[in-house]
């Protein structure tokens, strides 16, 4: 054959062999852990050829090919996704349009009929299967529309699916009932929406939310009294629509809300949450105490407010939004009032350098207004944007704060940090006062005069505290206890207190 002939000759590529299983491994997954909202690939917008009569309602679409018995639909937020309505119901988000994730999809789907075939499951048209691929690898999970549970072909650990721990049966199967619900929210459209009980259950439990909410501000239930009105209202006006899928949506949304709600409260369980500050998980981490008594005494019990504060927030290491929200708004609030202060007690102590007064005061105090200053400015950037976070921004935050032997007080420390040193700011420039005396007349009308401030300060303690003992007497006591703890467990015998 000569080299010129070979220009001639036509080769043909052999076809690809069909997919099979034994490539890759079957994977559980839970409807909250798919790639639902992950980004794989960005597009690039182009323009195009709109062709004579485009889209005319005389003229069929090029027709879309997909494998038999599969359709197409269209979330309301806007995602596609496809549906098998044959043998074993198939919902999957893979792209159908794709020949090799088609072929890809479907011998996984008849794997998981022959695997639960061998162990001898049987299904019913409420029951589907949900498939993502991951290269050659597929995850799935089974769905039960009758029992509202989620469950797979092999047995596997809690920790090994991904879910919190529990205390009973009863208490996983709130866990599945709002991972079900999360899957409703996402395959909503094709199997002809929910029975009308799931609105009005929904309704009732809005209802009883709304009047807990307005009798205790310590409500377990997610959203606030506000919020339940609105969410009543919407859902009422939804009643006669609860088979359209956009109503189903946010339905199966606010069920999975509630059901996690309900697992975090142990609803239904021999010791459930009834109020928001009520703890009732174990807990072996014990806090230290002395630093606790030593940090009260030292920013005059402000920051006492915080880490009550704080502790009732993060109840069991869980967190409620719409309280953390009002937490951090009036925090941000008292930084900003804080930061005034500060601006004021500057210019007061810029004035006193054209009086004759103690400098050594007059900078003292400026120096704690500036760092008053420049803590809650600082304070306030790094607290902003959690103003409006969501309760898993919160929790996460908290999470990162709390320390593993003085949990919340040095974030207590912290947030109290710009009003101490205001307040201390301010007692160190009033004592400019009898200074100014001294200096402009004598001893004698001075003494009067810081007696008059410390006796005004010691009845304002005393008319405004919750109990009789006074400011200086509180503060002795907790020095005194602060020293006599350092003194046992350093097991110093020659130490009298």
């Amino acid at each position: 054959m000569s080299p010129d002939s070979k220009s001639n000759l036509t080769f043909f590529q052999e076809p690809e062999p069909p997919f099979s299983v034994s490539q890759g491994t079957l994977w559980p997954v839970l409807p909250q852990h798919t790639t639902r909202y992950d980004v794989v690939e960005t597009v690039n917008r182009k323009p195009c050829v709109v062709k004579a009569g485009m889209f005319q309602s005389s003229r069929n679409p090029s027709p879309v090919y997909m494998p038999p018995q599969w359709f197409t639909f269209i979330h309301p937020e806007g995602k596609e996704y496809f549906y098998r309505n044959s043998g074993l119901r198939v919902v999957t988000e893979a792209r159908m349009y794709d020949r090799k994730t088609a072929d890809k999809i479907c011998a996984w789907a008849t794997e998981v009929e022959k695997r639960a075939e061998n162990q001898g499951f049987t299904f019913h048209n409420n029951t589907e299967l949900f498939l993502e691929i991951d290269g050659n690898d597929c995850s799935y999970y089974l769905v039960d529309r009758t029992t509202a549970a989620i469950f797979w072909l092999t047995e596997y650990t809690t920790t090994e699916l991904g879910l919190k721990p529990v205390v009973s049966d009863s208490h996983l199967k709130l866990l599945f009932e709002a991972q079900y619900w999360s899957h409703i929210e996402i395959f909503c459209m094709h199997f002809g929406g929910l029975p009308q009980k799931a609105i009005d259950d929904l309704i009732l439990v809005f209802l009883h939310a709304l009047g807990d909410n307005l009798t205790s501000s310590l409500s377990t239930f997610p959203y606030t009294a506000a919020q339940c009105e609105k969410f009543l209202e919407l859902l009422n006006s939804s009643r006669d629509r609860i088979c359209d899928g956009h109503v189903v949506a946010y339905v199966g949304r606010i069920w999975s809300i509630i059901f996690y709600n309900r697992y975090e409260t142990h609803y239904g369980q021999e010791q459930s949450r009834l109020s928001r500050d009520c703890a009732i998980l174990s807990d072996n981490s014990t806090e230290i105490q002395w630093t606790r008594s030593l940090l009260s005494a030292l920013s005059f019990s402000m920051a006492d407010r915080y880490i009550q504060t704080l502790d009732a927030l993060f109840v069991d290491r869980f967190v409620y939004g719409h309280a953390w929200v009002t937490f951090m708004g009036r925090c941000l609030r008292n930084w900003r009032r804080d930061c005034c202060a500060s601006v004021m007690l500057l210019l007061l102590n810029i004035l006193c350098f054209f009086l004759h007064v103690s400098t050594v005061l007059a900078y003292t105090s400026s120096l704690l207004a500036s760092i008053s200053l420049l803590t809650g400015i600082l304070l306030i950037h790094r607290h902003e944007e959690l103003g409006e976070a969501e309760a898993h921004e919160a929790q996460a935050y908290l999470s990162g704060v709390r320390s593993k032997y003085f949990k919340f007080q040095g974030v207590a420390a912290a947030y109290s940090l710009p009003r101490v040193l205001s307040f201390i700011g301010f007692i160190v420039f009033f004592f400019q006062c009898p200074v100014f005396i001294w200096q402009n007349n004598s001893l004698i009308f001075a003494i009067p005069s810081i007696s008059l401030i410390i006796a005004f300060l010691l009845w304002l303690q005393r008319t405004t505290a919750t109990s009789e003992a006074t400011l200086l007497r509180t503060l002795i006591a907790k020095t005194a206890k602060i020293f006599k703890g350092t003194c046992q467990s350093a097991e110093n015998k020659d130490c009298v207190v």
